[in-house]
């Protein structure tokens, strides 16, 4: 038994869950699942795709969610073939006589990887415990951190309302704005049981943003840090520049003597800077090349951002503005040099 419930009051209260607490009159849709909603950690499994032609194809990871009927109507969520789950799915049992497959959902990344352009739908998949049978595909949703999953969704079956996963069961619902969906629900539940309590409530903007949280902060840390390298690199360039200057004080005077123009020493250190930054451009695209074939080979998260033009291109310019800058009032102040001066210098 957990929590006071053996498997069988388990099962007999998932079961008259739904009918019950669509009783109050906020709830437009409820549906179950193993897990909330857009989560980034999952468990994963290997999904091989089963080929009448005795070929297969083989997906190392993808994310396995349990839910109930109505899943994806109640998140919003349109199917782009076939259908999602109903009520008779979930009552399916295993047949000795006849092979046994069950229902299954894939996301439009799962789908694509594992059957190529192909149609899904029908299509068998397995993996280390189950066959499934492909019954809809919808479309990719990105998780709590803005990464898109492969993911697979079977049904829930009564064997998993007799037991129900470490977490809980989560109860999603979509009331009409400005309701007081929650007394509603606490009321038929307390009709249910009780006894029973209800964990984490909260609003899915409120979810999403406590999500996000860790993200953020590791967003606003990184973020902290590169700015404050930039700042260092422009320093250093500053002083660099300004040494070299100082350096070629006499060389500037003769030339300005002898008649060159301010614009053209400036134009010797923004050479510099462009000739770097063309260097830096290049080797950032060497750089993606190689994380985007990390992330086929591993994970489809170092693609992250490898392809992303506003990062390609943006950085680059922004250092070659920062360093534009640094190199900028050294510049300008070695064409201020008066040339006798210089020249009576030591």
């Amino acid at each position: 038994m957990r929590d006071g419930y053996s498997p069988e009051k388990a099962q007999a209260l998932f079961e008259k869950l739904p009918a019950q607490l669509k009783n109050s009159s906020a709830v437009r849709a409820l549906a179950l699942s193993s897990e909330p909603p857009f989560l980034s950690s999952l468990a994963s499994t290997p999904l091989t795709a089963e080929d009448p032609s005795g070929s297969s194809r083989l997906l190392p990871a993808a994310g396995e969610i349990t839910i109930g009927a109505g899943y994806f109507a109640t998140l919003g969520e349109s199917m782009l073939a076939g259908r999602e789950f109903s009520d008779q799915d979930e009552q399916l049992q295993p047949n000795a006589a006849a092979p046994w497959f069950l229902p299954a959902v894939l996301n439009q990344h799962a789908a694509r990887k594992l059957l190529g352009d192909d149609n899904a739908i029908g299509k068998r998949l397995r993996d280390k415990r189950q066959s499934y049978e492909v019954v809809g595909v919808v479309p990719d949703t990105k998780d709590a951190e803005g990464l898109t999953q492969s993911l697979i969704y079977i049904p829930s079956t009564a064997l998993d309302f007799a037991r129900p996963p470490a977490g809980g069961i989560t109860v999603i619902v979509r009331s009409d704005a400005g309701s007081d969906a929650l007394t509603g629900i606490r009321n038929e539940i307390a009709f249910l049981d009780p006894n029973l309590n209800m964990l984490e409530v909260k609003t899915l903007a409120a979810y999403l943003d406590q999500s996000r949280t860790t993200l953020l902060f590791a967003v606003q840390t990184y973020g902290a840090i590169g700015l404050f390298g930039l700042i260092l690199a422009a320093i250093g360039l500053a002083g660099v520049t300004a040494y070299a200057v100082a350096q070629r004080r006499k060389e500037i005077a003769i030339r300005m003597a002898v008649g060159a123009s301010s614009g053209r020493v400036l134009r010797e250190g923004a050479a510099l800077v462009i000739i770097g930054g063309i260097f830096g451009y290049l080797g950032a695209i060497v750089l993606a090349k190689i994380l985007g074939a990390l992330a086929n080979m591993f994970v489809d998260a170092l693609r992250f951002g490898t392809n992303d033009p506003r990062l390609l291109l943006g950085a680059p310019l922004l250092l070659a503005a920062a360093a534009t800058l640094a190199c900028y009032l050294p510049a300008r102040r070695s064409t201020r040099i008066d040339p006798l001066a210089a020249l009576r210098e030591g």
